[in-house]
């Protein structure tokens, strides 16, 4: 099985992607994937394109999917989901997490759902007037939920533009929709999940899918729209089913290559300190976490780059011994040359320190451990290095990195532009795993660039251009990247064009006593 590389979401009938917000917020909280939202034809931003026979749709959805991602439904999108991940032949599905869908959503023989007649009635009402139909489909959606009032609220403050015409040929097509089968037979891994209190989906068609060896979780005091009221929770099952898919594959692959990384910081050595403005404002930041109490003997600047923190350092801790240690010699060799402040030179990788057990009062690492993938190794290892009462202080970039650029670029392709590094509870996690205890804390900063070239060449000048493995290798056309421009300029900002990133402190120590 190959490793979960995208979330992709597919909203249900009468919405576009606005609803999924929520979720997205918590999701990007809990995982450090890129995500994606898929608009189906009639709704949204597709308003004016007409409804396509099963076989087209599914087709053209299948065609719009990234590989390897785990596809997320809600009700009509969920049923969409199992027959995308039935077809023959598809290789871009790893697994699928339906929400609120139902097998069949209008009752088959014995299989529950909504009653034929009710069914049709509701169908005649929505042609004589769409609007009133849609407001009592979105009671329909928030009855029974625990903040029902919060939620109906929310679903009628997003009044949409009807494409009457097309909407009617997305209902037909959910009424004829027939997973019974499917589930059964389904060749990828899937969570389905429920509310209990869902006025749309019975609970004994819940149980009838559990009855077909389905894995189904029921969400306490929700309706048919539980990724609204419970984001959060539902993020929590999200997470655990795509790191038990990812668990079930192969061994771990990195999405970066350490070499290549160090590559790309050496050849941006004598750039770096001209661009990057974010990384010494984070730096110093993190200094100033240090408590002035605190007098180690020897420390490592892990992830030294030009010698910047070792500079802060040294002035910070003027009698202890600095090593400066670096993935890349060519950084090395600049900060030698540059910042001559360490006492000795380091090449090595975080995950494994040629340092002897306890030896290291205070381990110091600005911008750099976010190329590490393996955690509880990398943890181990700070762990194993410092002394009794030494300490850690660590800022490292979380999912919401470039999060904008992202974004732009998934408007114009669905291949890897940007990296991807861990989430925040990735990080805390492996904290308390190793017995480190302290601080774990992240923030949101913000940088603005007058066109795409200046956030493009500021990257570059500081190394954190793409360096994924999966990254397409040799030059963008000039019409990509028009289309990214374009996407871009969308979310300009009066301030200029927003960049966003979000960085992890971690304030750690051996026995936490930091006075």
């Amino acid at each position: 099985m190959s490793q979960v590389e995208n979330l992709v979401f597919l909203h249900g009938w009468g919405g576009d992607n606005g609803p999924w917000q929520p979720l997205l917020e918590a999701v990007r909280e809990q995982l450090g994937v890129p995500l994606r939202c898929i608009e189906l034809p009639g709704f949204g931003e597709r308003r004016d394109e007409p409804w396509q026979q099963q076989e087209v749709l599914l087709q053209q959805l299948y065609h719009a999917l990234p590989q390897n991602c785990v596809l997320v439904g809600h009700s009509l999108g969920g049923m969409l989901a199992v027959q995308l991940a039935s077809m023959r032949e598809q290789r871009k599905i790893c697994g699928i997490v339906t929400i609120s869908a139902n097998a069949c959503f209008v009752e088959q023989g014995d299989w529950p759902g909504m009653p034929q007649r009710t069914f049709e009635r509701f169908r005649i009402a929505f042609v004589q007037d769409p609007y009133a139909i849609w407001e009592r489909f979105c009671a329909l959606q928030s009855h029974g939920d625990n903040a029902m009032r919060a939620l109906l609220k929310h679903l009628k403050g997003r009044r949409p533009n009807i494409n009457a015409d097309t909407w009617l040929h997305a209902l037909d097509c959910l009424s004829r929709l027939d997973n019974r089968n499917l589930l059964q037979s389904l060749a990828v891994p899937a969570l389905h999940m429920f509310g209990k209190r869902d006025a749309l989906v019975p609970l004994a068609a819940v149980e009838e899918i559990q009855a077909t060896g389905a894995q189904v979780e029921i969400m306490e005091g929700c309706g048919h729209k539980p990724h609204m009221s419970q984001p959060h929770q539902v993020a929590k099952r999200l997470r655990h089913f795509v790191e038990n898919l990812s668990a079930a594959g192969t061994s771990l692959v990195e999405p970066f290559d350490k070499p290549a990384v160090a590559r790309s910081f050496g050849r941006a050595a004598s750039s770096y300190d001209s661009c990057a403005h974010l990384q010494r404002a984070v730096c110093r930041q993190l200094v100033k976490l240090a408590e002035r109490h605190w007098t180690p003997s020897n420390i490592v600047d892990l992830g030294s780059g030009t010698g910047f923190g070792s500079k802060l350092l040294r002035h910070h801790f003027p009698d202890a011994r600095i090593v400066a240690l670096d993935l890349s010699e060519d950084m090395l060799r600049f900060a030698r040359k540059e910042r001559p402040q360490a006492d000795a030179y380091i090449a090595a990788d975080a995950e494994q320190l040629p340092l002897a057990d306890g030896s290291v009062d205070l381990l110091f690492s600005s911008m750099a451990l976010q190329w590490c993938y393996r955690l509880p190794q990398l943890f181990a290892e700070l762990r194993r290095v410092l002394s009794p009462k030494g300490h850690c202080l660590v800022a490292t970039l979380g999912p919401g990195t470039l999060a904008e650029l992202r974004d732009s670029w998934a408007e114009v392709d669905s291949g890897v532009h940007v990296n991807r590094f861990l989430p925040l509870v990735n990080w805390r996690e492996a904290a308390t795993q190793s017995q480190l205890k302290g601080e774990v804390l992240d923030e949101q900063r913000l940088l603005y660039f007058d066109n795409l070239r200046q956030l493009m060449r500021e990257l570059k000048g500081v190394g954190a251009h793409n360096i994924n493995r999966a990254a397409e290798r040799g030059m963008t056309g000039r019409s990509k990247l028009r289309r990214l421009a374009e996407s871009y300029e969308a979310l300009r900002q009066p301030k200029g064009l927003p960049l966003s990133y979000e960085v992890i402190y971690m304030k750690l120590a051996q026995g936490f006593d930091q006075g």
